[in-house]
């Protein structure tokens, strides 16, 4: 059944290793008959015969449909007539072959001696069907020739001198009766039995007859034998079943108990489940509820219109509930189908199990959490309001259980710090320390542990962290000990930080801004003054002389002044929202040549030329002429303060599609690359020392970016160290039209 095909050295081989000859019993042969390519439908490509036996049996190349041929007998030295043997060459034979190719049964077929004369009247053929695995063909029979009258033989000593034993089968019994024959018992005398034994599809009829010999030694004594014999076995019989009541009474006293103690289990177990807190359902896999406890009445039955529970439909008082899904926790909001119930919230555990008859079971594990969610959202809200409120003042909050080495901080108070929570962190408020600046570290600590020790009642301190690439944050911190141990102890500390960096600049330009102003206010007052005084001292003959070059002096310091006092009044504007423009149409030549003038006798100063581009075509600019005016003279004048001596400022314009680019440009040292970032801010200097070489508030530039903003442009600047520094803005065109067209 395993092969592709078989050889006769195989076969061969296959009968040595079961020793056919020595080992089996009444077992003459082995052998394999085949079914024809049109019997088997392999078309003889499963069992080929070989050259051999293709020659003793003489077999033509093309057989009918009920042909089944012998192809391979082991041992083959006593039984090389069987090769090419058609069982289809007796009728019964092949009726009996075709019975067990359609029914799969083992039969069993004999006394053909007109087959193969040679081996006498007492061999049978067992034959067992072949099929191929998977598919089902049919393939041929695998059969054995068997010997019956050996198998009787020598089973005893006393066979033969006392007893005689004889097997044979019906082998004239008609094909289709052989299954119908019934076993019967036939007494012939006192000492001889037959019986019949159905196997195999045939009937064996086994004789035992005693001998004479037998009969002779035993006269009478037999009778009384097999009755002392019977009355034995009645009476051991008799035991075995007193033996079987006494035990049936045990068992039965046992199972009474056992029913006893199950029985006190089960109401032990229904007392626990009626009287636990949680609400238990039983459910059956169609979701009728087989039972349900007193929690489970208490907690579903408000809910519903019905009197009980069992019996309904758990999809009625449940509908959310997903009975066809994995065990597990789940929760539920679940509607009163009556109208004045409130909903509630049912934490719901699903487990499933299986009755003794293997069917499946729901139990459901439930509880009633509506007022925990309501706390748990009402904690979740005002924690929500208090980062809120923790996120609009951009306050940060940490609690440190000084005992335990822990601590907690708010989102504020990791924003501030521009951190994140680390993983399974128990102390992020100390992870602070170790990018805290080292200047800072020392105050830190001490304060800190003064208001642990009961020194100070706070932890007041100001410090610096380091958030990103050395940019250093300046946070201030308050925390006060909340709890103390009986022995004085700190044991818990709360507080609040804040990043106060914009407040430590904003103070530090105010300081800035009084140390510039006190400059910029001294140096032309003391010029105004002084000019004054020498004006005062002079005789009336020299004041002809030099009263006009001190007159000169005096005004140009209080210009100087007056645009100090413009300046701060316009930053005070823009702070305030008030800075307001006039947008007009203006010729943009005559705003550049205006602007040019104005600042020739301070270029003059710095020994600085002025050039100015002019447009070939006039283009129309919308602005507010006083304050663009006010952008290019002090672009114009930082360009002539910064430029280097002899070089020359150049003041051009470019037209683009709807704006024109109006820029300012210098050769001088360049700005600095730390100071690029700070540069439109308000009182920013290069040098911010009070000894400044050029002088200036810090304003200018601040002042020109929001006016040229409200305006409707943008500005910016371009600058490389020792080289070419361009500040340009930009201000729309009064009509685009004109633009495309000189461009």
């Amino acid at each position: 059944m395993a092969s592709d095909g078989i050889t006769a050295s195989e076969m061969s081989s296959y009968a040595q290793a079961l020793n056919v000859n020595d080992s089996m019993l009444m077992l003459d042969a082995i052998g394999l008959a085949s079914a024809t390519p049109e019997e088997s439908g392999l078309r003889g490509n499963l069992f080929a015969l070989t050259e051999s036996s293709s020659q003793l049996s003489g077999l033509p190349p093309t057989l009918s449909d009920d042909h089944f041929v012998v192809q391979y007998i082991e041992p083959l030295a006593n039984h090389q007539m069987f090769l090419g043997l058609d069982f289809a060459s007796n009728p019964d034979l092949l009726a009996i072959a075709k019975k067990a190719r359609d029914t799969g049964q083992t039969l069993v077929a004999g006394h053909f001696p007109d087959l193969v004369p040679q081996i006498g009247g007492s061999r049978v053929f067992m034959l067992k069907p072949i099929y191929k695995p998977q598919k089902g063909d049919f393939i041929g029979f695998a059969f054995a020739v068997l010997n019956l009258e050996d198998f009787f033989k020598g089973l005893t000593n006393a066979q033969g001198k006392m007893i005689e034993i004889h097997a044979e089968f019906d082998a004239n019994m008609a094909i289709d009766n052989i299954n119908t024959v019934p076993a019967t018992t036939i007494d012939a005398s006192d000492y001889s039995r037959n019986q019949s034994i159905e196997k195999f599809g045939q009937t064996f009829f086994l004789s035992f007859r005693s001998t004479p010999q037998f009969d002779a030694i035993q006269p009478f004594r037999a009778r009384w034998i097999v009755l002392t014999l019977g009355l034995l076995i009645t009476a051991l019989v008799s035991t075995i079943l007193h033996v079987l009541i006494r035990k049936n009474q045990t068992i039965a006293v046992t199972v009474a108990q056992k029913t006893r103690d199950l029985e006190t289990q089960d109401k032990e177990k229904r007392s626990i489940l009626e009287n636990a807190m949680l609400a238990i359902l039983s459910v059956n896999k169609s979701g009728e509820i087989l039972h349900a406890n007193e929690a489970a009445l208490n907690l579903l039955l408000p809910l519903t219109n019905h009197m009980g529970l069992d019996g309904n439909s758990i999809g009625e008082v449940l509908p959310d509930m997903d009975m066809q899904g994995d065990d597990g926790w789940s929760k539920l909001h679940v509607t009163s189908t009556i109208e004045t119930a409130e909903p509630v919230i049912i934490e719901v555990e699903k487990k499933t199990w299986f009755t003794a008859e293997g069917d499946p079971r729901i139990t459901l594990l439930m509880r009633d959490i509506s007022v925990t969610e309501r706390h748990a959202k009402e904690i979740a809200e005002a924690e929500q309001r208090w980062n809120l409120a923790l996120m609009s003042v951009q306050i940060g909050v940490f609690d440190i259980n000084l005992e335990r080495k822990t601590s907690v901080v708010s989102d504020t108070w990791l924003a501030n710090m521009q951190t994140e929570a680390l993983a399974n962190s128990q102390n992020p408020y100390q992870e602070q320390i170790v990018r805290m600046h080292p200047d800072d570290l020392v105050p830190f600590k001490k304060a800190e542990a003064d208001c642990i020790e009961g020194r100070t009642d706070r932890a007041k301190v100001r410090f610096r962290v380091n958030v990103a690439n050395d940019e250093w944050r300046w946070i201030k911190s308050d925390a006060v000990v909340v709890e103390r141990a009986p022995d004085g102890t700190a044991l818990r500390m709360l507080g609040v930080q804040t990043d106060v960096t914009e407040i430590f600049k904003l103070e530090r330009m105010k300081r800035d801004f009084v140390a510039t102003v006190s400059h910029e206010l001294r140096t032309p007052l003391t010029s105004i003054k002084g000019a004054l005084g020498l004006l005062k001292a002079q005789s009336p003959a020299e004041k002809l002389q030099v009263s006009d070059r001190l007159i000169e002096i005096a005004l140009s310091n209080s210009d100087r002044l007056a645009s100090l006092v413009d300046d701060i009044l316009d930053m005070e504007k823009m702070n305030s929202g008030n800075m307001n423009v006039e947008v007009n149409s203006f010729n943009l030549n005559e705003i550049l040549s205006d602007a040019s003038q104005q600042v020739e006798t301070y270029a003059s100063q710095w020994n600085v030329g002025v050039e100015v581009q002019n447009l070939e075509a006039e283009l129309m600019i919308s602005t507010d002429k006083n304050r663009v005016m006010q952008v290019l003279t002090n672009l114009l004048s930082n360009a002539c303060k910064f430029a280097h001596s002899g070089t020359t400022v150049r003041l051009n314009a470019e037209v683009l599609p709807t704006h024109m680019k109006i820029s300012v440009s210098n050769l001088g040292p360049g700005i600095s690359e730390e100071f690029r970032s700070k540069i439109f801010q308000p009182f920013s200097q290069a040098d911010s020392s009070n000894v400044r070489q050029r002088g200036g508030t810090g304003l200018g530039l601040s002042i020109s970016r929001t006016l040229i903003e409200l305006m409707g442009g943008t500005i910016g600047f371009e600058s490389e160290p020792d080289q070419e520094t361009v500040f340009w803005f930009t201000c729309p065109l009064t009509d685009a039209s004109e633009t495309l067209a000189v461009v």
